[in-house]
């Protein structure tokens, strides 16, 4: 199985470069490789190396997606509770995702045993963990409502996101019942002209407040958390540079639109003292091997996600 492999480093090395890395975790997703057979048969594949070999380049595309999505929108940290009638939050806000370099697949067209692929691709660093820093700010309405919105930064890398989100508390306040709330929040990643990735976190929370000394709280809570992952690349140009304009059109192509939803679950707590909140929460992936429309089965790892917080409420 050489010759696969050859062609893949021929295709990578002579595609147009659509991205300057410019930090250690910017991507060029043209590194994952064609994701269309008939590029591969371009090159000199054979049409089932090339089949192969495009169905892989999908597969890094989705777990690429995937982990990235779950990193950026890792971070919960507030209770089921509102803030109360008229308020206002402001939060700094730090989440800690790890991540996985390589994956190892029987069903590679590498090896026949299955060989390592990298799916992260940079150009100078592989990530074993994303930090993303944010800012938070949060609104609380009449009957129970509260909207609010980040801004996030991943961390070594020229990217932002911006999550937008809304929760209605089903019952809170009563000194011997949990407070209950559902929880909607739409994250968009900016800064990758090539790479369009968004997702839509769908939770259901519980957590109760515990006084403290009147000076105190303590709020433990917990949250099931859905999460639907949508991901899609422009038109990407896989031609030698310099190629006449029918070859360029020819080794043109884009990874098609991805949805999958995913399922973790946070557990965290939050202390607050006068107007001082602060709050820190671990969040689980259990992992599980995916199939979603024009992507082949691909599997993700298990991760463990930490976020933590200092803010004001009032």
């Amino acid at each position: 199985m050489r010759r696969p492999l050859a062609l893949l480093a021929a295709v990578l090395a002579l595609a147009a470069p659509t991205a300057q890395a410019g930090e250690p975790l910017d991507l060029d997703i043209t590194l994952l490789g064609p994701p269309s057979a008939q590029i591969w048969v371009n090159a000199g594949a054979s049409a089932a190396d090339a089949a192969l070999l495009a169905a892989d380049a999908r597969a890094r595309f989705a777990m690429l997606s995937s982990e990235l999505a779950l990193s950026l929108s890792s971070a919960l940290l507030e209770p089921a509770a509102t803030i109360g009638h008229s308020g206002f939050a402001f939060d700094l806000e730090s989440a800690y995702t790890t991540v996985h370099k390589e994956v190892v697949g029987s069903n590679t067209p590498f090896a026949p045993g299955g060989y390592p692929r990298n799916y992260w691709p940079t150009r100078t660093k592989t990530p074993s963990e994303l930090l993303v820093p944010s800012f938070h700010v949060r609104k609380s309405l009449p009957f129970s409502i509260e909207l609010g919105g980040r801004v996030l930064y991943l961390s070594q890398s020229s990217y932002f996101a911006v999550q937008l989100h809304g929760k209605w508390a089903l019952q809170e306040g009563y000194a011997m019942i949990p407070d209950v709330a559902l929880l909607a929040a739409h994250t968009i990643f900016l800064g990758q002209k090539d790479f369009n990735l968004s997702s839509t976190d769908l939770t259901l929370m519980t957590s109760k407040r515990f006084g403290v000394n009147a000076i105190m709280s303590l709020t433990p809570y917990l949250a099931a958390r859905y999460l639907l992952v949508r991901a899609s690349s422009d038109p990407l140009g896989y031609a030698p540079e310099g190629a006449a304009p029918d070859v360029v059109v020819r080794d043109t192509a884009q990874f098609p639109t991805l949805n999958r939803t995913l399922y973790r679950t946070t557990l965290g707590l939050r202390m607050t003292a006068f107007a001082t909140s602060i709050a820190a929460e671990a969040t689980w992936f259990g992992g599980g091997r995916y199939k979603a429309g024009p992507y082949p089965a691909y599997g993700l790892k298990s991760s463990l996600a930490g976020a933590f917080k200092l803010g004001f409420e009032f």
